[in-house]
């Protein structure tokens, strides 16, 4: 273990931020290095001597926390970060996907998707993957990250995920079929011309509890190692 860990460990806990605590454990580790070079010249192990000079792991966070260092905005606004960021994104993106689309294939407007050449529906492929498979798990992924990162284990987390799940169970690119004429960013079950929606609940809570449960294994999974390493 490099110098310091502990330090930046507890640090962490604190809810400093990150970024503070990364140059706060290199001002530590260069200052280290200067002690030890001139602690070489008295024989024996200089470095341990060295790390008795600067103080306890216990001094080092109180001294970074007597500076009064930021704090981390996944500390200081957790509803911010896990709640409504995700769900702005999920909204945003996917509105913003189907706004582009539609100017995309306004010149294939005529066409059903299987009609197109193959180079729209490659597109349409892909920017349906994207938006109704990849931009919910990255955005879990990316809460997870966060939450490990800074060490936490608050409920902000637990409904970040549970938010991110609902609302891309519900948002994602759609392009038109024989039900749905026009391109569209929710996905809506539609049955006879009309909005079913029972089917439409099904679906979202279908989608909604795989990308959930995954994301909850994964935090579990990956916070429970943390807890062991640390």
């Amino acid at each position: 273990m490099q110098p310091f860990e502990n330090v930046r460990e507890e640090l962490l806990k604190a809810g400093i931020a990150a970024g503070a605590i990364n140059r706060y454990v290199i001002e530590l580790r260069e200052h280290l290095a200067d002690l030890t070079a001139k602690e070489r010249g008295n024989g024996g192990d200089a470095m341990a001597r060295a790390r008795t000079l600067m103080g306890s792991d216990t001094q080092l966070v109180q001294a970074m926390l007597d500076r009064k260092p930021p704090r981390a905005l996944s500390v200081k606004a957790p509803w911010a970060v896990f709640g409504l960021a995700p769900v702005v994104a999920i909204v945003a993106l996917s509105w913003l996907i189907a706004m582009a689309m539609m100017r995309l294939m306004w010149p294939m407007r005529d066409l059903m998707p299987a009609q197109m050449p193959g180079s729209y529906q490659a597109l349409i492929a892909g920017v349906t993957i994207f938006t109704g498979y990849l931009i919910g798990p990255l955005l879990a992924a990316t809460s997870i990250a966060i939450a490990l990162r800074q060490r936490l284990s608050s409920a902000w987390v637990w409904m970040g995920l549970v938010l991110i799940a609902l609302f891309s169970g519900f948002f994602a690119f759609h392009a038109p079929d024989a039900e749905r004429p026009m391109y569209g960013a929710a996905l809506v079950v539609m049955h006879g011309g009309r909005v079913d929606p029972t089917g439409t609940l099904i679906l979202v809570a279908l989608r909604a509890g795989i990308l959930f449960t995954l994301s909850a294994i994964a935090w579990r999974m990956l916070k429970a190692r943390q807890t062991v390493t640390t």
